[in-house]
């Protein structure tokens, strides 16, 4: 009987040192870390831009309806220069008087600003919905400091520069003396959605 040898083959697996472990380890932790910031900032950039556009949808969402307000106020300057007009030529001292039916003021306060006059009382609406969801009101004041005739003691009204322009003659070339006359400022405002409110004034003579 013969003897027959095995051979057996033995592999030798290398285990890295402890140092040279410790440092893999040290540096799959730093990894883990760089991985984690730029998560962190990256969720911080897009909450950001979320932000920002939000802001920016914000604000074009307000210019737009402040443009619309003024837009609904041009409505109430035209009411109130057409009432000035109905109002000047009805007689001859109408202008000389208040007349709160018509939202017309022989006077005006020059230290009163158009946000601090008393638009519930004092104003005529010249439509609650303009199409456009603003309520438009108007207000007409005398450019003089009191009620009564332009020429009367005391009174100062204020006037036009130019000593001369175009009078109400449908003539050509007719002209009349605008020293005469008083100016007149009508104010309109006009109260939209999400508590818009805007003011736009004309004075004319």
């Amino acid at each position: 009987m013969s003897a027959h040898r095995v051979h057996r083959a033995y592999r030798t697996r290398l285990r890295p040192s402890a140092p040279a472990q410790a440092q893999a380890q040290a540096q799959a932790g730093v990894i883990l870390w760089v991985v984690l910031v730029m998560l962190l900032a990256m969720a911080l950039g897009g909450l950001a831009l979320l932000r920002s556009a939000s802001t920016g949808a914000g604000i074009a969402g307000s210019l737009s309806l402040q443009r619309s307000a003024t837009s609904g106020a041009d409505l109430g300057l035209e009411q109130g220069l057409a009432r000035l007009d109905s109002l000047y030529t009805s007689a001859a001292d109408a202008m000389d008087s208040d007349n709160t039916a018509h939202g017309y003021y022989a006077s005006a306060d020059a230290r009163q600003s158009a946000p601090d006059f008393d638009w519930d009382a004092g104003s005529v609406q010249a439509t609650s919905d303009d199409g456009l969801g603003n309520r438009v009101r108007y207000v007409i004041h005398r450019l003089c400091s009191h009620s009564g005739a332009v020429d009367a003691a005391g009174q100062q009204c204020q006037q036009p520069q130019a000593q001369d322009c175009p009078g109400s003659s449908d003539m050509t070339g007719s002209v009349s003396h605008c020293r005469a006359r008083p100016m007149y400022r009508i104010t309109a405002r006009a109260d939209g959605p999400r508590g818009t409110v805007s003011y736009v004034q004309m004075n004319v003579y």
